[in-house]
């Protein structure tokens, strides 16, 4: 397994220091063993020499108090944790922390459920955002497309054809949902909404086409991970909103928000 995830490690320093205050705000009574008891039911990868990496019980750390009594010891414990498990904790303790994807945590949930194709796919765009961009995006639009085309098979959207582009797949998509453009009647900012998913969609295949590997292009390669998140922000925005009317009018089976928190 690859440790992708890379951040500045005074980001880091600070995301620790939001964990550990919200811990100790977290429970009313028996702190310590409370907080231990929660870290200890986490497991990160370790590295084992010639395997790569498994997941292993986060190992917990002690400190001795003045009446000699043994307690774990936090801020010690979350230092030896890697990156991408100190951010499923932040999230999990519904921690707001800059360069994090919240809608991420979401659209996994979603995929896992009946999309583990296009699951698979959106985990690896994910780790691979800091540390490859360029691939992370190439990565989030094949997320994309398979969920808009996995969408096109159900028979109850006529006349879709799987192998069109990603822009004509949506704009059918859109126009069967009654929330193309020029639907009647329909308001006129959720117009400007729809407009701009079709735009979004297109752009973010144009971006993997001509700014990625994936095609080889002579024209600049996007290195930078702000734009990587953003472009998988983009994609679980627009990916659960198609899977979310789908799923409630086409199979009356409605995936829930998880968290009121998510900044959606």
């Amino acid at each position: 397994m690859e440790r992708d995830i890379l951040i500045s490690p005074l980001a880091m320093l600070n995301i620790i220091v939001k964990i550990e205050q919200k811990l100790w705000n977290k429970f009313d009574s028996s702190k310590y063993k409370n907080i231990e008891r929660y870290l200890s039911r986490w497991t990160h990868d370790v590295e084992v020499w010639g395997q790569g990496y498994e997941k292993q019980p986060i190992k917990i750390f002690y400190e001795i108090d003045e009446n000699f009594s043994e307690n774990i010891d936090v801020i010690k414990t979350l230092d030896n944790l890697n990156d991408e498990t100190l951010f499923k904790i932040a999230v999990d303790l519904s921690i707001e922390i800059p360069e994090l994807i919240y809608s991420v945590a979401e659209i996994k949930g979603v995929l896992a459920i009946k999309y583990e194709d296009a699951g698979k796919i959106f985990e690896k765009a994910c780790k691979k955002n800091y540390s490859e961009p360029e691939t992370a995006i190439s990565m989030a639009n094949s997320a994309l497309e398979l969920i808009i085309k996995r969408i096109c098979t159900d028979n109850k959207l006529k006349n879709c054809n799987s192998k069109d582009t990603g822009k004509k797949l949506i704009e059918h998509i859109l126009k069967e949902f009654n929330f193309f453009p020029n639907t009647p009647n329909l308001n006129q900012d959720l117009i400007k909404i729809a407009s701009s998913m079709i735009t979004i969609s297109q752009s973010i295949e144009n971006i993997r086409s001509n700014h990625t590997l994936a095609h080889g292009t002579e024209e600049e390669i996007i290195k930078d991970p702000i734009y990587a998140t953003l472009t998988i922000n983009a994609v679980s925005t627009l990916g659960l909103f198609l899977l979310n009317y789908y799923e409630k009018y086409y199979t009356s089976e409605v995936f829930q928000v998880l968290d009121d928190n998510v900044p959606f």
